[in-house]
C-alpha cells in the first residue's frame, strides 16, 4: 500500500462510468468484501460511542460482526463476535451498556471485556484445556480525532498510512461531539452507488431543491484527495448559516474559523464512510454492504455538549433536513440501480461535477485490478 494518490484511468473528460456488471454480481461482491472490506481501516463509529466500561455496539459487514467494547481499564477493544467453542454469535443486539462479561448463550462460556475467557463450565474434565489458548479473536481498533477505525486483517499497514494527508480535521472536535440521533436505512442499491451519489452535487437542483436553495450545487470550493479518501467544501448562498429546512440556526458554530461558518465539508473516506461537517453539527454515514444491489446505511447526528446543554436545545431542524435529503437520495440510488440491471446500459461520461465521483471510480479500478 502507497500513499500516493489514485492513477486515473482516463481524465475526466475522456472517462466512462463503471459498467453495470460491477454493481449487480454476486460474485463481484464477494470479491470485493476480500480485497476491499476485508482489508481496509473501516470507521466503525467513535469512541464516544462506548463512554463507560461495558458499553459495546456490533457492527456486521457481509458474514462478518464485530464488536466494539470499552473494558474495565478504558480501553476500547475490538473482537469477532464469535465464540470460540462451537462457533455461535455472541451479541445480537447493535449495542448495549453497562455489560461486565460476554456470555454465550449455547454453552454459557463467559469472556470478560478484554477477551479473555472467564468461564467454560465442565472444560475442566478435559485435560489438555486451557482457558488462556481460547479468549475472542481480536480485530485491529485504531481512532483519529474520535473517529474509531478497525481492520480485519492483522498483516495491514497501521491507520495513518491509510489516512496520510487527510486534512487536519483537529479543529471540529469530533471526538467531543455527542450522537444525539441515529437512523438506520436499508438502500436497494449497491454501496458504490450510495458513495458515487454522496460525491456530486450535479443531481442537486432537481432532486434537492431543499438543499440547493441554502447551498448551490454550483458553490464548490477547493477539493482535496488521496489514496484513500476524496472531498472538498461547499458554500452556503448568502443568507444561510447552516443545513436545516430554514437553512439557519442560533446554535454555536463548532470551530472559531470565519471560513467554517459559511461552509459545509464534506469528506469520503474510502470504501464506505462519509463525515460532513457542517457550521454548528456533524454528520456521519457509514455504509454496511449487505449483497450485490443492498447496503445498509448508519446516519449520525452529532453536537457539542455544551450545545445540547443549551435551553431549549433541538435537532429537528438538522435531522429533518437530513432525513429528506436521505431518502431522495436513496431513491434515486435505486433508481439506478434498476437502470443498470439493464442490458441497455452503457458507461456514460462524467459531468465537470462529479470529479470525486471519477476519483473514487478510479480508486476502485486500482483496487480490485480491473482495466
Amino acid at each position: 500500500m502507497t500513499t500516493a494518490a489514485p492513477v486515473q484511468k482516463n481524465p475526466l473528460d475522456e472517462a466512462r462510468t463503471l459498467r453495470g456488471e460491477l454493481y449487480r454480481s454476486p460474485a463481484i461482491f464477494a470479491e470485493e468484501l476480500q480485497r476491499l472490506f476485508a482489508k481496509l481501516w473501516l470507521c466503525v463509529g467513535r469512541e464516544a460511542d462506548v463512554p463507560e466500561p461495558g458499553d459495546y455496539f456490533t457492527r456486521q459487514l457481509g458474514p462478518e460482526s464485530v464488536l466494539v467494547v470499552r473494558g474495565e481499564d478504558g480501553k476500547v477493544r475490538a473482537f469477532h463476535n464469535v465464540c470460540r467453542h462451537r462457533g455461535s454469535r455472541l451479541v445480537l443486539d447493535e449495542e448495549g451498556r453497562g455489560l461486565h462479561r460476554f456470555q454465550c448463550p449455547y454453552h454459557a462460556w463467559t469472556y470478560g471485556l478484554d477477551g479473555t475467557l472467564r468461564n467454560a463450565p465442565l472444560m475442566e474434565k478435559n485435560a489438555c484445556f486451557r482457558k488462556d489458548d481460547f479468549p475472542l479473536v481480536s480485530v485491529r481498533a485504531e481512532s483519529r480525532t474520535g473517529l474509531l477505525f478497525v481492520n480485519l486483517d492483522d498483516g495491514a499497514p497501521p491507520l495513518s498510512r491509510q489516512l496520510a494527508g487527510l486534512p487536519d480535521l483537529s479543529r471540529f472536535r469530533l471526538g467531543e461531539l455527542r450522537r444525539v440521533e441515529r437512523l438506520a436505512y436499508d438502500v436497494e442499491a449497491d454501496w458504490k452507488l450510495v458513495g458515487e451519489n454522496y460525491g456530486e452535487c450535479y443531481h442537486c437542483p432537481l432532486a434537492h431543491p431543499h438543499l440547493n436553495r441554502v447551498s448551490d450545487y454550483r458553490n464548490v470550493g477547493w477539493s482535496f484527495h488521496g489514496e484513500f479518501f476524496n472531498g472538498g467544501p461547499m458554500e452556503l448562498n448568502a443568507g444561510f448559516n447552516t443545513l436545516t429546512m430554514t437553512g439557519k440556526t442560533d446554535r454555536p458554530p463548532l470551530t472559531d474559523r470565519e471560513e467554517d461558518h459559511r461552509r459545509v465539508h464534506y469528506y469520503h473516506f474510502y470504501p464506505g464512510t462519509f463525515l460532513s461537517v457542517l457550521p454548528d453539527y456533524a454528520l456521519v454515514h457509514t455504509l454496511w454492504p449487505v449483497a450485490a444491489g443492498k447496503t445498509r446505511v448508519l446516519t449520525d447526528w452529532l453536537f457539542p455538549d455544551e450545545t445540547v446543554a443549551r435551553d431549549g436545545f433541538d435537532a429537528s431542524d438538522a435531522v429533518e433536513f437530513w432525513h429528506l435529503t436521505n431518502q431522495q437520495d436513496w431513491e434515486l440510488c435505486a433508481r439506478v440501480q434498476l437502470g443498470i440491471r439493464s442490458r441497455g446500459h452503457r458507461p456514460g461520461p462524467y459531468s465537470e461535477l462529479e470529479g470525486c465521483v471519477h476519483t473514487f471510480d478510479a480508486w476502485y479500478q486500482d483496487y480490485m485490478g480491473l482495466q
